[in-house]
This record gives C-alpha cells, structure tokens and sequence, in this order.
C-alpha cells in the first residue's frame, strides 16, 4: 500500500472518531431569491447543552469574505435544538462553503461543511 494511501486512511479514521455518533448535524442550507440561508438543526441526546460555531466562507473574482458566529444551545425534551440561521446575498460566479461545528466541552461531537454551488 503507498504512502498516500496510508495517510488518506489515517486521516478519515481520525475524523470518524472526532465525531459522536449519537449527534446529527443539518446544514439546513438553501438557495432562495439570490441568498444562501443557512439554518442548522441538530438532533442527541435530550436536555445536552452544546456550543457551535458557523461559518459561512465567500470566494470569487479576487475577493473572499467570511460571516462567523457562534454561541450555546441546549437540546429539548425530544432531543433537537435549532442554532442561530445566516443568510449571504449570492453573486453569480462566487463560491460559498458553509461549516458548523457541534462542541461538548471544548471537543468537537459532530463537524458538518458543505460547499454551494
């Protein structure tokens, strides 16, 4: 087995254990009327709080922007929680990569990024 292939194996081994199975992350991304919505669910177990950060990163035509934010949430009695919603006005021919990241203490149980278009 080369190298390379060695790594590539390590490293997706070291992202599945960085997350907790017991946690689902969704973007809940959408493109309506020229804006990128982002709304993060999130659905583990009941009455957890967490801490998230969402970032929202915009590159095109020689200029780059990034819209962070962050904050605590706790999940309800059904064991869902909705985190704070972004929206990015989209320019033709611009990229936009969304990431949330779900944190019980300081470590990292649940990582989602996607990118749009």
């Amino acid at each position: 087995m080369k190298l390379s292939a060695v790594l590539f194996a390590m490293t997706v081994a070291t992202a599945a254990v960085a997350a907790d199975s017991s946690y689902n992350l969704d973007l809940g991304a959408s493109m309506q009327g020229g804006s990128l919505n982002v709304e993060p669910n999130v659905t583990g177990p009941a009455g957890k709080e967490l801490n998230y950060e969402m970032n929202v990163r915009r590159e095109g035509q020689g200029k780059s922007s990034n819209s962070s934010q962050g904050g605590s949430v706790k999940l309800d009695e059904s064991g869902h929680a909705r985190l704070a919603s972004n929206a990015v006005n989209v320019s033709p021919n611009d990229r936009y990569e969304v990431t949330v990241r779900l944190l019980d203490g300081g470590r990292v149980v649940a990582e989602k990024s996607q990118q749009y278009p």
